[in-house]
C-alpha cells in the first residue's frame, strides 16, 4: 500500500518574459509546483509498520520528527537558457525556518546538478536509517516544464524524488508519512494552473502561504486541512501584476495536491 500527498506549487516565469515590478517586487513564474505527502507500501515480504492498523492518525511520537532536506535552484548552466530565480533564497530560508520549528532535522542544497540530486536523494533512502523518525519532508524548488524539473544542468522525472522512498526501497519509512512540497512550474497553460507564481522580493506564493498557514495552524490542524487553508490563501490574497503583460496579468493560482494518505498527520510538539 502506497500513500501519498502532493500540494502545492506556483508560478514562474516562463523564459523570455519579465514580471512587471511592483511596490514589492516582481512577479514571476516558476514552471510548475506542487508538494507532495506520502507513504511507502509493502518491501519483499513484510515491513514493520509503526502505527496500528486501525489508527485514524499516524504515529508522530517518534524520538525524532526526521528529515527534511531542501533543495534550492537559483542558478542554473548558460547551456540550459533559463534565467535566474530571483526570491527563491527567501524561500529557502522560510522554509528551513519552518520545518526546523516543526521539529525536523534540516538539510539544504543549493544550485545541485542533477547526479548531485539524484546522489543526495538515495543516501537519504539508502544511507540513513529513520527508524526513530516520525516523517520524512523533501522541498525541491526549481524551473519546472512538463513532467520534469530542473537542476543546475538538466532536468529529470519528477517521480525519481517519491520512488527511492517506497517501503520496498526504504523499510524504515514504511507506514509513515513523506511529504513532498516541489515548487516548479508544470506547463505554460495559464488558465489551467500551469504556472507558479514567484515574486523576486518576497519569494513565492505557494511556499509564502505554506509558511503562513502551517506557523499558525499546524498546532491544531492535521496536514491536508492546512493545505486546503494553503489553497485558500492563495487564491484569496495573491494576484499576478503584470500590466505590460496583459496575457500574465490579473492571474491566480491554486496548489496542485494529491494524496494518498490513509491517516491524518498532524505535527505533534515535542517537549
Amino acid at each position: 500500500m502506497e500513500e501519498t500527498v502532493n500540494g502545492g506549487g506556483q508560478h514562474e516565469e516562463p523564459r523570455g518574459t519579465n514580471g512587471q515590478v511592483s511596490d514589492n517586487g516582481s512577479n514571476e513564474t516558476d514552471a510548475g509546483g506542487l508538494g507532495q505527502a506520502g507513504v511507502g507500501g509493502m518491501p519483499q515480504g513484510f515491513a514493520r509498520m509503526s502505527v496500528d492498523r486501525d489508527a485514524a492518525r499516524y504515529n508522530m511520537s517518534h524520538k525524532q520528527r526526521g528529515h527534511c532536506v531542501i533543495f534550492n535552484h537559483r542558478h542554473f548552466d548558460q547551456h540550459t537558457g533559463l534565467g535566474e530565480r530571483n526570491g527563491t533564497d527567501r524561500d529557502r530560508d522560510q522554509a528551513q525556518a519552518l520545518f526546523t520549528n516543526l521539529g525536523f532535522q534540516v538539510t539544504v542544497y543549493n544550485n545541485l546538478r542533477v547526479y548531485e540530486v539524484k546522489e543526495k536523494i538515495q543516501d537519504l533512502a539508502f544511507d540513513v536509517n529513520h527508524s526513530e523518525c516520525d516523517a520524512l519532508a523533501v522541498v525541491f524548488m526549481s524551473h519546472g516544464e512538463k513532467d520534469v524539473l530542473w537542476g543546475r544542468d538538466g532536468t529529470f522525472n519528477p517521480d525519481y524524488l517519491f520512488e527511492n522512498f517506497k517501503a520496498d526501497q526504504c523499510s524504515t519509512l514504511a507506514g509513515k508519512p513523506k511529504l513532498f512540497f516541489i515548487q516548479a512550474c508544470r506547463g505554460e497553460g495559464l488558465d489551467a494552473g500551469h504556472f507558479s507564481w514567484r515574486n523576486t522580493t518576497n519569494g513565492s506564493w505557494f511556499i509564502q502561504s505554506l509558511v503562513k498557514v502551517l506557523t499558525r495552524d499546524s498546532g491544531h490542524d492535521d496536514l491536508l486541512s492546512m493545505m486546503t487553508s494553503v489553497n485558500r490563501n492563495m487564491i484569496l490574497n495573491f494576484e499576478s501584476n503584470c500590466p505590460s503583460q496583459q496575457h500574465m496579468h490579473g492571474k491566480k493560482q491554486a496548489a496542485c495536491i494529491v494524496s494518498t494518505l490513509m491517516r491524518k498527520v498532524y505535527f505533534t510538539p515535542k517537549y
